[in-house]
């Protein structure tokens, strides 16, 4: 396949970078959270974003969406790894590619959500760790449907009772959770929902995690009532998206601690001269830039895929490509924070430089996406079965 970005995508990924570093709290360097301190939701960028149509990206317009494809979504995914900000925009993206896969048929009750999401009024985020096709080692027993409730009005979508605790991104600030359910029994299929966190049944409690800009909660369920969010009508498509969304916010992360660490390698002197002159650190960035390159390569093809054709993820016949771009990108971020860290030396540890930060968010996704040795276990059985 033949790709290259069009002016207006070029111009897109430099306004959302503009609108995010203005207000990015780790990503200027005029704010990095302490020790201790539980960050913040910056509901002013959330609004900005929102009036900009950032947040409906990927999704139809006739549907409340801002219209475009995965890989506008892609190029605004990577450009808010950068910057760090926070708010919930990946999870948020996450979210929408659940339910949009989900109901495509546009029912008036779920398109009337994904409007309010679009508008910034309705924040919803993933409960990650319950989506079999995107944790390595989902919770499958997280969340598990307990009863099937009845329709209040026909034509309203099915509602079940859940329960169980996860661990959710901004959950303290979120209006609703989409989540992965399993069934009643074992041989009962897994269920998509999407639980209202101000129903009865539900608790939000906010904990400390890894990744300083982007908080947890525990969402614990008791008998809570949960929508049903249908199937897929192209199998794998949101599980895809997913992997794209989270593989071009990884890239990003990666971009922005690999040229943090070339800006201070130029600026830092030691025996008279840049540390980036040096052999052993010059050529560490290099490689770091050449594998974050071929990362972003991926995220695009994937991307660029799923927009024109229909990416699948059933069977053994087909390789869907955003699990080659997933496990490329986590492996690149991973890298470079790391080796961007190294590069600036004891002041990269400390909290009033941002190199941790980096460090820490792309070490939470690797942790919950797993090894990337096992998505790659899974595209060599694909190849191997064609």
């Amino acid at each position: 396949m033949r790709f290259a970005l069009s002016d207006e995508q070029h111009e897109l990924a430099r306004m959302a970078s503009r609108v995010a570093a203005q207000r990015a709290q780790a990503g200027t360097g005029a704010h990095v959270p302490t020790w201790g301190e539980r960050p913040a939701f910056d509901r002013a960028l959330w609004t900005t974003l929102a009036e900009l149509g950032l947040l409906g990206l990927g999704v139809p317009e006739e549907r409340g969406g801002s219209g475009g494809g995965a890989v506008e979504l892609a190029l605004v995914a990577e450009e808010m790894g950068a910057a760090a900000p926070l708010v919930p925009y990946v999870p948020a993206a996450v979210a929408l590619a659940a339910l949009t896969a989900g109901d495509p048929a546009g029912r008036p009750d779920t398109s009337e959500l994904i409007a309010e999401i679009t508008a910034g009024r309705i924040v919803a985020v993933p409960a990650w760790e319950t989506f079999a096709d995107l944790a390595d080692r989902p919770r499958r027993d997280a969340l598990q449907v307990t009863a099937t409730e009845p329709a209040s009005h026909p034509g309203d979508p099915e509602v079940v009772r859940v329960s169980g605790t996860v661990a959710v991104p901004f959950g303290d600030s979120a209006d609703m959770v989409v989540a992965e359910a399993a069934g009643r029994t074992p041989g009962d299929p897994r269920q998509r929902v999407l639980l209202d966190l101000d129903r009865p049944g539900v608790r939000v409690t906010p904990v400390e995690g890894l990744d300083v800009v982007e908080p947890l909660a525990i969402l614990e369920c008791e008998d809570a009532v949960a929508d049903v969010v249908g199937p897929d009508t192209r199998p794998g498509a949101a599980a895809e998206a997913m992997r794209v969304i989270l593989a071009a916010e990884l890239v990003g992360t990666g971009r922005r601690a690999l040229d943090d660490a070339v800006r201070y390698a130029k600026e830092r002197h030691q025996f008279g001269r840049p540390i980036g002159s040096f052999q052993a650190l010059k050529h560490m960035l290099a490689d770091r830039h050449v594998q974050l390159d071929a990362a972003r390569m991926l995220v695009w093809l994937a991307a660029a895929e799923h927009d024109t054709a229909g990416a699948t993820d059933q069977g053994a016949t087909e390789v869907p490509p955003g699990l080659t771009a997933l496990a490329a990108a986590t492996e690149a971020a991973d890298a470079a924070t790391a080796d961007g860290l190294q590069a600036h030396g004891g002041i990269g540890f400390t909290w009033e430089q941002p190199a941790h930060v980096f460090l820490k968010h792309a070490r939470a996704r690797r942790a919950l996406l797993g090894s990337p040795g096992r998505r790659l276990d899974r595209v060599a059985d694909a190849l191997l079965a064609l």
